[in-house]
Formats: C-alpha cells, structure tokens, sequence
C-alpha cells in the first residue's frame, strides 16, 4: 500500500492553524502565599498555642492539591470561586521524610475568590478539635505552678521549675541539671490505662533543648517493662517535637497500664541539661 505522506501533513497542519489561539494558551494562575500557620487555643485546658507546623496541606473544593512546606507561595490554575482547606502538617517523630497531617488540629475554611494573576496571602489559624482530649489520664505540664512528674527512685536529680533565664514562654519551664559527679535523670506521668489501643491517634507534644540526647520510652504493667520511643538529639536552640504513641499502644496492646518517661544519661565530668516546657499528652 502506498502512503501518502503530503496529504496526512496536510491535514496536521490545517487543524493546527484553524485553532483559535485562546485555546493554545496556558491557563493563567493565581498564587496563594502562606508563610506560617499558626494555632489558637480556645480553654485553658489545651494550654500553650506553641506549634511546629512545618506544611500546608491545601484542598480546593475538597481535593488534594499538594503538600506545600512553609513558607510557600502556590500557584493556583483553577482561579474563580472556590472553597479553600487548609491542614497543618508536622514532621511525624521529627523526621522530615516522615511528614504527615497532624491529626489533631482542625482544618481552616475560606471560601474565596482568586483571580489570575492575584497574589493572595493568608496566615490560617488552625484550632485543636473539639474531642481531643488533654486530661485524661494525665493533664501535662506547663510549669507554671506545681509538676505532676513522678522521678525515678534511682535518678539523681529531679524537674524543677526554673524562673531565671531559658524560660521558653510564660514565667517558668521545666530544668532537669545533672552536676559533672552526676549521671542519670529520668521522669514518669502517673500510670494509665485508659487508652486506645487499635490505632486511634495519641500524641506526646514538648517543647525542649537538651544538652545531650534524650530518651522519651513507656513503661508498662506497673514499671514492670521498659520500651524506647524515641531519642532527642542534643540542641542548643528550642525546639517542638510531636511525639507518634499510636504504635506504641498498639503494639503493646496487652499491657495493663503506661508511664510516659523522658530521661537521659550523661558522662562523669560534663554539665547536663535538659530543658522541656508545654507537655501535652492528646488522644481522642
């Protein structure tokens, strides 16, 4: 069979020409500027608005258009009205290929308008929502009257409420020094037992500097057992960790009941420190 490679060229060539050029344009976007997201707390049970939320998660008319860390400027093609949503995300346990939606804020809601071209910038403010529950087994610590830790009978100091200077916010925070003829700290919530065991979110937020690494485990059955979480690396700056339990009550599912433990160890000879401040423990 003979082809005929003029005419075929042709015909590619006439439909091109005869499209309207409207058509061959790109879409021209609008851009959404968010440089921070912030939390608002709405009782004095949810205590301190400090955050660490490190993305945007950003739903036009309720689907997904991208991750986005801050801050961000994010180009929007589909312009006009629509409804915005916006979830804050966290670096799950610190880890930065580990980012996920933290489960407890809620979304912020716009309806809006962009339009091609438009710069609009926005600092959402996001809120717990309404069932997270920050009182039940354990009500945290804030420092900022009495502390509701309980110390190790073997460690060699203990929290206490510093007032001086490092305070991260409000007029105290929590110290633990261990002196250079000193070697081990560790403290533990009261014991609990009311807690999901099937996968429901549970979170251990803190802020903290610490000079060497910290170990944040659970004890289970009484003290009987003790179980790494995970370990903070030393720093020098203040910094806020959202601390993943969900697996860990999963996987220790049998268990009676749970401390909470934050603890470190150190070298004879060396200073240690380990500041925290704004302990939350949140669950549904």
């Amino acid at each position: 069979m003979k082809h005929n490679y003029s005419l075929l060229l042709s015909c590619i060539f006439f439909l091109f020409i005869s499209c309207d050029d409207e058509d061959l344009k790109a879409p021209v976007a609008g851009f959404l500027q968010i440089d921070e997201i912030s939390v608002k707390t709405t009782s004095s049970i949810q205590g301190s608005a400090s955050n660490n939320i490190k993305d945007a998660w950003v739903f036009i008319d309720d689907q997904l258009i991208g991750v986005f860390e801050l801050p961000t400027n994010i180009p929007i093609q589909n312009t006009g009205d629509f409804n915005l949503k916006i979830r804050g995300g966290i670096f799950n346990n610190g880890l930065s290929n580990n980012r996920v939606i933290y489960p407890f804020y809620e979304f912020y809601v716009k309806d809006t308008t962009i339009a091609p071209q438009e710069q609009m910038k926005l600092t959402p403010v996001v809120e717990y929502k309404v069932d997270t529950e920050f009182d039940d087994p354990w009500s945290g610590e804030n420092f900022e009257s009495g502390i509701n830790f309980e110390h190790n009978p073997n460690s060699e100091t203990t929290f206490t409420r510093n007032t001086v200077d490092d305070v991260k916010e409000g007029a105290a925070s929590g110290l633990a020094r261990l002196e250079s003829d000193e070697t081990f700290f560790e403290a533990y919530t009261p014991a609990f037992s009311d807690i999901s065991r099937l996968g429901v979110p549970a979170y251990l937020e803190l802020d903290y500097k610490c000079s060497h690494d910290v170990v944040i485990s659970v004890y289970t059955d009484s003290r009987a057992q003790q179980f790494s979480v995970l370990v903070l690396r030393s720093q020098n700056e203040w910094n806020k960790i959202y601390v993943d339990f969900t697996p860990v009550f999963s996987t220790l599912s049998t268990a009676t009941n749970y401390n909470i433990a934050i603890g470190y160890t150190k070298p004879i000879g060396e200073i240690g420190e380990l500041h925290v401040d704004n302990i939350k423990f949140l669950k549904f």
